[in-house]
């Protein structure tokens, strides 16, 4: 047992040590920061635009002065007249005002800006402008205050979102399949990502101890499958800490940006559907786990370091097919893809997109994870084998010509 705890901390170790290791353990935080500081600088230089409301009608100015924001600009209650706005304005003082003009019962409105003035969205501003002006036009045509209320009661609409998992209906709140699919993705990129690297990782490892004739030494005191498990269980550590980093970054970050990115605000970890995060956990662990053994075994085909990444191509091509392919599962839940969501080194990227959009159930879910983690325990022990009958091979044949013989 000493000697599998020794490679497990001699795989971390030589890791922790390199920068290229060390960069990617860094780069979500570097990401969120990036963000953070975008969304911190964004905050300052666009602050609410300062208005001012000009009128030959002072009733009708009043009431839009009055009326409600939603913080999308300030109006300067002091400016009144045309002559003072347009100084304003001329020493940017104002980034705007609006003129209302009246007659012959017909409303007028222009909004005058500077063309390096904060930005206005006039959306709200031509809602309260156009409140304003039904009002007065049902004044003067003798409505009472009864039927003005009846006239701009809003109708009601609701929403309601519904799953239909093996024929019987579950409801959802309203954002809950906006939620599962945005984790969904979220998490599938960050499993291509670690796909890619750990299984890159893991080759090179193999790899470079053969050229260098260093597994000669290392096989003379500690048996081949011992040290195929040490390896694989010390880049389960490093995955682990990664995860655990990226966690906390993104925790940190999302504390800061809930405040100050409009689409975070709305974000809740409780608009996620029960049991998402658990089956996702499951998905990214046998995931990964499963190329990173597949990339162990094919590391120990190769002769030189130079042939990893021919090696390692069909594996990486795999796993970029089946991120490209979770998008389409998004809008389409055909039969290939219902096949494919339960197919080893595809499911782990297409399963958990068609549960949260509603196309799969809970149980088909947990069936892809079973099968996928029984893919995973057949194909360690191909990889034992084949580790051990080719961790001393350095024959020239071409690594494929290798695995056809394993």
């Amino acid at each position: 047992m000493s000697k599998f705890n020794v490679i497990v901390r001699q795989v971390i170790r030589k890791n922790l040590k390199s920068p290229a290791y060390i960069f990617s353990l860094l780069l979500p935080v570097i990401l969120i920061a990036a963000v953070a500081l975008f969304a911190f600088i964004n905050k300052q230089t666009n602050q609410t635009p300062k208005m001012a409301i000009v009128s030959d009608n002072p009733a009708l100015r009043t009431a839009l002065v009055a009326a409600p924001t939603h913080g999308d600009y300030k109006v300067d209650k002091k400016i009144v007249d045309h002559k003072t706005a347009e100084k304003k304005l001329a020493h940017e003082k104002l980034d705007g005002y609006l003129t209302v003009t009246t007659q012959n019962n017909e409303f007028k409105a222009v909004y005058r800006q500077r063309t390096n003035a904060n930005s206005l969205d006039t959306d709200t501003l031509k809602n309260n402008f156009s409140t304003l002006k039904i009002q007065q036009t049902a004044q003067q045509l003798g409505l009472k205050p009864e039927q003005l209320k009846q006239l701009f009661a809003p109708a009601t609409y609701q929403t309601q979102n519904v799953a239909y998992r093996n024929g019987v209906v579950h409801k959802q709140k309203s954002n809950q399949q906006g939620a599962n699919i945005a984790i969904a993705v979220a998490v599938t990129f960050l499993m291509y990502m670690f796909l890619i690297q750990y299984a890159s990782l893991i080759a090179q490892e193999t790899a470079t101890e053969k050229g260098s004739h260093i597994m000669e030494i290392l096989v003379s005191s500690v048996s081949p499958t011992t040290q195929f498990f040490g390896k694989i269980t010390g880049m389960f550590c490093l995955i682990i800490l990664q995860v655990v980093v990226a966690l906390i970054a993104a925790g940190l970050g999302i504390n800061y940006l809930h405040q100050n990115v409009s689409f975070i605000k709305g974000f809740s970890l409780d608009q996620i559907q029960p049991g998402m995060i658990g089956l996702l956990v499951s998905f990214f662990i046998v995931g990964i786990m499963l190329y990173t053994v597949m990339a162990a075994m094919l590391g120990a085909l190769v002769t030189r370091q130079e042939q990893v990444g021919q090696a390692l191509s069909p594996l990486t091509t795999l796993g970029l097919v089946a991120y490209v392919v979770s998008f389409i599962a998004m809008n389409s839940n055909s039969l290939l893809i219902r096949i494919g969501s339960f197919v080893p080194f595809l499911s782990q990227s297409l399963m958990p997109v068609r549960y949260a959009v509603g196309n799969a159930s809970t149980l088909e879910a947990w069936l892809a994870v079973a099968v996928e983690l029984a893919t995973l325990i057949v194909l360690a022990f191909i990889a034992v084998r084949v580790y051990r009958n080719h961790v001393l091979d350095y024959s020239h044949k071409r690594w494929f010509s290798k695995k056809e013989k394993a």
